[in-house]
């Protein structure tokens, strides 16, 4: 009863046509190998990143105690 009174709607026809052009111009091939691939060279690169990040961090560490040991005046 409502269909009737609305103005924009398409006939089934046309709205079978139209919804089968959107699908034949997005339709693409999955490819979920490729994906996999990429997403696994994100992970590596943050992994690889963090490695980094935490090498700095403990060798900033190192130098601190090692500075903080040559200047104390304490024979330890």
């Amino acid at each position: 009863m409502y269909a009737t009174h609305t103005p924009n709607l398409l006939s089934d026809a046309l709205e079978r046509a139209y919804s089968r052009s959107l699908l034949d111009a997005t339709q693409q091939p999955l490819q979920l190998g490729k994906a996999i691939r990429q997403l696994g060279r994100l992970i590596g690169r943050g992994a690889a990143a963090t490695g980094r990040f935490i090498a700095s961090v403990i060798n900033a560490q190192a130098e601190a105690r090692a500075r903080d040991m040559r200047y104390s005046r304490t024979p330890w």
